[in-house]
């Protein structure tokens, strides 16, 4: 297949070179075929199965069964996925080069229709006609997945190798797959049960709840948690960390300046601000000018003002009116 290497470039203004996020079929649309087909990992043999629909493959339905005694590598991809279609060209010429002996099997969920048009009217594929499943459950249930490009490893006799990304699909790690050496990459593991509409890291999700590298929460008066504030130094993590329970928001821009505390109730306009709130800011950097700034923007932020110290008086003053903005955020 004629490569396309002088449209890299280009391409590179139109499509991500990261990964993309695989969004699953709702559950109704491929609950059977999970029961049916339930996920394999490294070590499992792929069981009989034809996926049904490809484009391009000479009006025959496929059959995995068929790759059989050849190294065949599944490469699950969608038309929004910028990395998934700069790396079909590279896979081809591998696919080309090891072709006795290696199958690269594009995958996808989405119809036909939308694959054909896509092909034709894509800058980058424009008149490659590439062989594809089309409209699959079957794959996608036996080899669940969130981030495209995902590179499935099935050596020639059956046995699932392990995921990559389509980076790790090159001439050495087929080498090493073809002599019976096992897969040589990454495993490749997405977290499946990541729900984008639930906060990060809370409860898990999408990770340990340990692993922010900052963090900055604010919450009003929390029942049963005592009153007091304090800075602290985790030296494992390199953070300074501020935390504050209940407290008023006068205390809290205490943390923010310094001296503020020595500073007469009568020269202190708080602007209506009332109220006891909990505030912790864990911050990579141990610079008391930077963490105070932090504090006094987080502050700021928070409560919709501008705060002020001239050294003998504090006030909070009113934000300018932004209601009219620019209209609702889009990326």
């Amino acid at each position: 297949m004629k490569l396309f290497f002088s449209l890299l470039a280009t391409l590179c203004l139109f499509f991500g070179t990261q990964a993309q996020e695989y969004i699953p079929l709702p559950a109704g649309n491929h609950a059977t075929t999970a029961a049916i087909f339930p996920p394999l990992k490294p070590g499992d043999y792929l069981p009989s199965i034809a996926p049904g629909k490809a484009l391009n493959n000479d009006g025959r339905s496929l059959d995995l069964a068929a790759f059989k005694g050849k190294l065949l590598i599944l490469d699950f991809w969608a038309t929004s996925c910028g990395a998934c279609i700069q790396a079909m060209p590279r896979l081809d010429s591998l696919a080309n080069l090891y072709k006795d002996q290696l199958v690269i099997l594009p995958v996808t969920a989405e119809k036909a229709e939308r694959i054909t048009a896509f092909q034709q009217s894509n800058a980058f594929l424009k008149g490659w006609k590439f062989r594809t499943v089309v409209e699959d459950k079957s794959l996608h249930a036996l080899f669940p997945h969130r981030l495209l490009p995902h590179e499935v490893w099935i050596d020639c006799t059956g046995k699932v190798l392990g995921f990559t990304e389509a980076t790790a699909v090159t001439a050495a790690t087929i080498e090493q797959a073809l002599a019976g050496k096992g897969l040589n990459a990454a495993n490749k593991e997405d977290i499946l049960d990541y729900d984008r509409h639930k906060p990060l890291l809370l409860a898990g999700n999408g990770g340990a709840d340990t692993a922010y590298r900052y963090r900055s929460v604010i919450t009003g008066m929390l029942k049963g948690l005592p009153s007091g504030m304090g800075f602290s130094y985790d030296s494992l993590k390199r953070m300074t960390v501020v935390r504050a329970t209940n407290v008023s928001a006068w205390r809290l821009y205490m943390l923010a300046y310094k001296g503020l505390r020595n500073l007469p109730d009568s020269n202190v306009d708080m602007g209506g601000v009332s109220g006891l709130y909990c505030y912790e800011l864990d911050l990579p950097s141990a610079s008391p000018a930077l963490v105070r700034r932090s504090i006094r923007e987080d502050l700021d932020r928070f409560f919709g003002v501008q705060s002020e110290w001239s050294g003998n008086a504090f006030r909070l003053l009113p934000l300018p009116d932004e209601s009219a903005g620019d209209g609702p955020l889009t990326l």
